[in-house]
């Protein structure tokens, strides 16, 4: 059931993400009088739809996103694929040509400022130290900010330049800069000094982990992050969300750094049970018993433990919503420039990209939390493909624009056998591309022996 949930919350994400995309192509195109054929939502065989001055508005076979067929850009990867490519004159001039490819991410990024506003008006439920002063609540034993001298009372200034006035924006830069040096300023009472350290990779991620831990308080619940499939939580109808009251008449209390300890003490007291384990769950109570299953050297119930952290809504009023929509834009949109430049200089893992699997994963997730949720995560998703399709790959929108601008230096136009050719070059590349982001996203999602507690 989770399968087939995620599958169809990819489609629908996927579907109107690039469907919005195409249809900034579309408007520009028409804008400048460019003969449209087609625009199709879905790829494959054509299954219904009418054509109207010119342009065929049809459904197609495969329910993931679609495309716009324009004459006089030259051959793209529908035509290429059907085979239906045919030598015709450039229509319109170099720069409409061009404005016509930026349209596509411009409409992504257009988007996704207004997916964020609309969450923002909404108002999401965030962990109330995420808006908070970027203050430590603790750190890590052996991490590598307790290795740079970085201690709990601390607060965060800013990081390689960028100032970091919330919890949020500290996490952010923390986690995606995992193996890169980061020189933090820090404060300590009056005075300040600069911390050098680089953030672990941790989890199947490769998110970056300073060591630091919020400052959050010390008495707080725990929570069950993750239920391992088929392990003696779910057998026992315990979900991801519940609050983790009691093991075996055991209270679960502590700081943020301590509730893992007290759940897996619990457990050894107790396994192989069976034993009762008090939660909550929409305010109501409730108790599942579970029948521990020995793991290696100790026993295991299939939960990964976190703290239950006070929330706030984060709302504002709709002018202000669009202002921080296009600051998280922005934000997220400079942080996916340094990712993808630490990727290609070789200090960053692929496993921090998400191909179908994770984003189809995300999407069930989110779908599954509320609609506002869903929102957020369109929002970011549709920013990264405004910015992925802008990269100078051939068959990608940023490759037609290199080809443009090549042809703008050259003064002439290439033959569509030329360009045809590139774009087969830009196939494979994406192929290549596409079969390292599977391989990761099957080893991430895949199931194994590693269990959490």
């Amino acid at each position: 059931m989770t399968i087939l949930s995620n599958t169809l919350a990819l489609i629908v994400v996927l579907s109107v993400l690039v469907v919005a995309h195409e249809f900034g192509h579309f408007t520009v195109a028409k804008f400048f009088r460019f003969p449209v054929e087609v625009f199709s939502v879905g790829f494959g065989k054509r299954l219904f739809g009418k054509k109207l001055r010119g342009t065929d508005y049809r459904v197609s076979a495969i329910p993931l996103g679609g495309y716009v067929r324009v004459v006089g850009l030259g051959p793209d990867e529908s035509t290429l694929a059907e085979g239906t490519s045919t030598e015709a004159p450039p229509v319109g001039k170099r720069w409409q040509r061009a404005l016509i490819l930026l349209a596509g991410p411009g409409m992504n990024f257009v988007l996704a400022i207004v997916l964020h506003a609309a969450v923002f008006i909404a108002g999401i439920r965030v962990p109330a130290y995420e808006l908070e002063p970027a203050w430590i609540g603790a750190v890590r034993p052996g991490s590598p900010a307790a290795l740079a001298g970085v201690r709990a009372g601390d607060r965060i200034v800013s990081i390689s330049g960028t100032e970091t006035p919330r919890w949020r924006d500290a996490q952010y830069l923390l986690a995606m800069a995992a193996r890169e040096r980061l020189d933090v300023v820090i404060e300590r009472g009056p005075s300040r000094f600069v911390a050098s350290f680089t953030p672990k990779p941790t989890g199947k991620y490769d998110i970056g982990d300073a060591g630091v831990i919020p400052k959050v308080g010390n008495n707080l619940a725990a929570r069950a992050d993750l239920i391992v499939g088929g392990g003696p939580a779910e057998m026992a109808g315990l979900k991801v969300g519940d609050v983790i009251r009691s093991v075996a008449g055991k209270d679960i209390r502590g700081g943020p750094t301590e509730l893992q300890d007290e759940f897996i003490a619990a457990v050894q007291e107790h396994a192989p049970g069976p034993f009762p384990i008090v939660y909550e769950r929409d305010g109501k109570l409730a108790t599942a018993t579970v029948l521990a299953q020995k793991n290696g050297d100790i026993w295991k119930v299939g939960i990964g433990i976190g703290a239950d952290l006070p929330e706030v809504l984060e709302r504002f009023p709709v002018r202000q919503a669009f202002v921080e929509g296009w600051r998280r834009v922005e934000t997220d949109f400079r942080m996916t420039l340094q990712i993808l430049g630490r990727l290609f200089r070789g200090r960053a893992s692929m496993k921090s990209m998400s191909g179908p699997l994770d984003i189809a994963k995300f999407s069930g997730e989110a779908a599954r939390t509320g609609a506002v949720p869903l929102v957020a995560l369109m929002a970011a998703i549709s920013l990264q493909l405004g910015i992925f399709n802008l990269l100078p790959i051939p068959v990608l929108d940023g490759g037609h624009l290199f080809l443009l601008g090549v042809e703008s230096v050259a003064r002439r136009d290439f033959s569509l056998r030329v360009k045809e050719r590139i774009l087969q070059v830009g196939f494979v590349m994406i192929l290549a591309l596409l079969a390292v982001v599977l391989y990761n996203d099957l080893a991430k999602n895949l199931p194994t022996n590693w269990w959490p507690f």
